[in-house]
């Protein structure tokens, strides 16, 4: 038997999920909505199928072709102009030789057309329409028939005045051939309006049927979304993707954390990824590819094809379209809808109802409080507070690493070199290659180090006399994030004017092209490592080395580590014992820092039961460690500036007695200033302001600065538990100690000038440091409000003598800023 699909519709009531999609493709359970159409004309022997066309056609003919993968034969007939329903149907005239069925392609529908077939050649009907009975008729088309069902009368979408019947138009209609002479050929021609109330006029034989079963037309946004919530709850009789138990279905390939929480019912698409405490709450669609980061949360909401969502980030209620990208601690709440390759900035929210369009960039921090539909272009600044950083291979791509590499290589004259290295996970690999094609199409050479620390990099890019470096490497605060980290001439981190610079090459397109013979080459440097542990080892006392033998405890999941860390330690004569987790399946550089509750007690056992002077996890970049004394316990990252200071001045590395810390670092160093009769220099807390005031542009200190150099740092404390024979847990003991407590206290970008302002004037005549922030300080204790850079909050750090003064203290701070910017959305502990 023959039917004909109507899919030339636009669905601009779903919009922006039709902004570049037909109707009849959106998904609805991951699959186009007209597939299901297609399994219900099977289901009832309609398997010869002509599709009238007019919007975006190749989209649908593209994903059904002939229709043989679903078991019927497919025709396609495309409107140049619309014709309307009628007159779609008319222009597939030559198809339509037997009593035919007329169907939307942008419905969903469980309806016993058998039944209405019957009916309808009972009657000896001319045409039959398909009613369904509905709780509200007035947005739909009501039909009135008498008890012979026969039509009396049409109502399109009546006021509660006017219903006398709930009895509605369905779009689906059982038609005879004769009826095409009544529909002309070439114009606009719709059935309810045009052509049903003229076989009314003419007395032809127009019946209605009531069917019983499932029908939505999915005619807005609220009902889309209530489509899945039927779907789910088995309202309609449809074959569901996947395998399905305890209310969850299943695609293959999709992988869940053992840790995360579903709840049903809910649909998991090919290949998506459930990350470790990541919640998919009741009423839920992921579509393929999607991926739910780190504890962030999904509910009641539809998913398309490979969104992300990162760490912490909260969907309710929510339509979110292919490639969308929702940052960590982005926000979404109900009836949003997010449309296709659109980018939702770190800690941005999209208020209940809000619509955004395809292909928009929401900023970090921003709060969306009405449709965006024109605007929506990204801000210039590429760089934050850890380099340039963003989603592995689908913010920082390959393409994109190129248009990097080429902005930075205009910052200097053809014939330069440029230092690259990564940490060894393959997306840092592979954004390293991009980065030195995109550096050797501007004319200036690259020297290659491969797979190595930051501080190794560091080091080289001075030792080779190369005019800048870039390091890859995946992020310590989210896993599937990359980091590419710029370095100037002397291994610091590029000044901001520089990246300003960089900046405005990237967003104006503003490459430097040479001619093929003047590209730049690349030389692959060997040795960088080797170089690097023979100055570092050169900075050593052998004889305090030399004096007892020490076992020392490490864990590492960079396989670069392993060519560093083992020689490093034999050369400080330490016995190792290596925990050996960059031999487990999966694991990436940084995962050390990650899962650090997972490798801490592992490690804290391995130091008491093999006696060992110290144990290390060391982060893949090899600028940071999590150090364990030799009881197991682990040295807080407040005391190590203290603990490094120290170290400094008993070993002779302190030039001049002077300490040059960050502006948060504790006060328990000025006591050991005056202990030990020094200077404290307090900076910026950047690492660039840290090692500028360290040391001169080649000076040891400035190179293997221990505070961003973690094998740096162990081989002091080593040199130091050997020369001094004292355990490392007396010597942190040896450190004055306070209490120190840090707040976040959200607040949006345009505030942060007036929170400083106020607390300017709010502070005035008390004691302050304003070196990086506003520090405040009483009696004996201290607060420190500073804004962060990437995210809109603002950082309250207090120190104290005790912890219960530390919080007050911080609390306090915290309270102030929220009076300020009038908010009362509390304060993130």
């Amino acid at each position: 038997m023959k039917a004909v699909i109507m899919a030339g519709g636009q669905g601009s009531r779903l919009r922006p999920l039709t902004c570049d999609l037909p109707k009849p493709m959106v998904p609805v359970a991951n699959r186009p909505m007209m597939e299901y159409i297609i399994e219900l004309l099977r289901r009832f022997g309609f398997g010869d199928i002509a599709v009238t066309t007019y919007y975006l056609p190749e989209a649908i003919e593209e994903y059904f072709g002939d229709g043989k993968l679903w078991g019927v034969s497919l025709q396609y007939f495309t409107e140049d102009r619309p014709l309307g329903t009628a007159g779609s149907v008319k222009n597939a005239a030559a198809f339509l030789d037997e009593t035919f069925l007329v169907i939307s392609g942008d419905c969903l529908a469980d309806l016993d057309l058998g039944a209405a077939l019957t009916y309808h050649r009972e009657k000896q009907a001319l045409a039959t329409i398909v009613l369904t009975r509905v709780p509200s008729p007035v947005e739909y088309g009501i039909v009135f028939t008498n008890e012979e069902g026969r039509v009396e009368r049409f109502l399109e979408k009546p006021s509660w005045g006017e219903v006398f019947s709930d009895t509605v138009n369905t779009g689906i209609y059982i038609l005879e051939p004769s009826i095409l002479p009544h529909i002309p050929a070439g114009r606009q021609f719709d059935f309810s309006r045009d052509l049903f109330p003229k076989l009314l006029e003419k007395q032809l034989p127009l019946y209605g049927y009531v069917a019983e079963g499932y029908w939505s037309d999915i005619g807005n946004l609220e009902q889309y979304v209530q489509a899945h919530m039927d779907m789910l709850e088995g309202k309609i009789r449809a074959a569901l993707p996947g395998t399905f138990q305890d209310g969850i279905w299943q695609e293959e390939g999709v992988w869940v954390h053992p840790d995360a929480v579903l709840k049903p019912p809910v649909i998991l698409g090919k290949n998506c990824r459930v990350e470790k405490g990541a919640e998919v709450g009741p009423g839920t669609v992921l579509g393929p590819g999607s991926v739910l980061g780190q504890n962030s949360s999904v509910r009641r909401s539809v998913l398309w094809k490979n969104v992300q969502v990162g760490f912490g980030g909260e969907v309710r209620g929510a339509v979110i379209c292919d490639q969308v990208l929702v940052k960590p601690k982005a926000r979404i709440f109900e009836g949003a809808v997010v449309g296709r390759s659109s980018t939702l900035g770190m800690s941005s929210t999209i208020r209940p109802g809000i619509k955004i369009w395809p292909h928009k960039i929401i900023d970090r921090g921003t709060t969306v409080n009405a449709d965006v539909v024109w605007a929506g272009t990204c801000s210039q600044r590429l760089f934050g507070n850890t380099g340039i950083t963003g989603l592995a291979n689908l913010e920082i791509t390959p393409e994109f690493a190129v248009r990097v590499g080429a902005s930075l290589a205009a910052l200097y004259d053809t014939g330069s070199t440029i230092l690259v290295a990564a940490d060894g996970w393959g997306a840092s690999r592979m954004i390293r290659r991009a980065l030195t094609t995109g550096i050797l199409s501007s004319g200036v050479h690259a020297v290659d180090i491969g797979s190595t620390t930051l501080p190794v990099a560091r080091f080289t890019t001075v030792l080779t006399n190369c005019a800048a470096a870039v390091y890859v490497r995946q992020s310590r605060q989210t896993p599937d994030y990359l980091e590419i980290q710029v370095l100037d001439e002397v291994g610091f981190p590029l000044s901001r004017s520089d990246e300003r610079k960089v900046e405005n090459y990237f967003s104006r397109g503003d490459f430097r092209r040479v001619q093929g013979n003047s590209a730049g080459r690349t030389q692959f440097a060997a040795g960088a490592n080797e170089a690097y542990l023979k100055a570092l080892l050169e900075t050593c006392d052998a004889s305090a080395l030399a004096r007892s033998p020490a076992v020392v405890a490490i864990g590492y999941t960079s396989p670069a580590l392993r060519k560093l860390l083992h020689p490093l330690l034999a050369g400080l004569r330490c016995q190792i014992i290596d925990l050996n987790l960059d031999k487990i399946p999966g694991v990436g550089p940084s995962t050390v820092v990650l899962q650090r509750e997972v490798f801490a007690e592992q490690m804290s056992e391995a130091v008491v039961q093999n006696r060992a002077v110290l144990g290390l996890l060391v982060d893949g970049t090899g600028e940071a460690a999590i150090i364990f004394d030799d009881r197991g316990e682990v040295i807080p990252e407040e005391k190590h500036w203290p603990l490094l200071t120290w170290i400094l001045t008993r070993a002779g590395r302190a030039p001049a007695r002077r300490w040059v810390v960050p502006a948060a670092a504790s006060h328990s160093i000025n006591r050991l200033g005056e202990r030990y009769d020094g200077s404290v220099v307090r900076t910026a807390s950047s690492a660039r302001a840290v090692l500028q005031a360290a040391g001169g542009v080649k000076e040891d200190l400035a190179l293997l600065h221990p505070a961003f150099d973690a094998l740096s740092f162990v081989a002091l404390l080593i040199q130091l538990i050997k020369g001094e024979g004292m355990p490392l847990s007396q010597v942190q003991a040896a450190v004055p100690a306070s209490r120190r407590l840090e707040v976040e206290v959200p607040c949006a970008w345009e505030d942060k000038g007036k929170v400083m302002h106020n607390l300017l004037e709010r502070t005035a005549g008390q004691r302050r440091d304003l070196t990086d922030g506003i520090k405040v300080f009483h009696e004996q204790s201290w607060a420190l409000v500073l804004p962060d850079g990437e995210e809109p909050l603002v950082r309250v750090v207090a120190e104290a003598p005790t912890e219960e003064e530390a919080d007050a203290l911080a609390r306090m701070y915290a309270h102030e800023i929220m009076n300020i910017t009038e908010m009362d959305n509390g304060v993130l502990g």
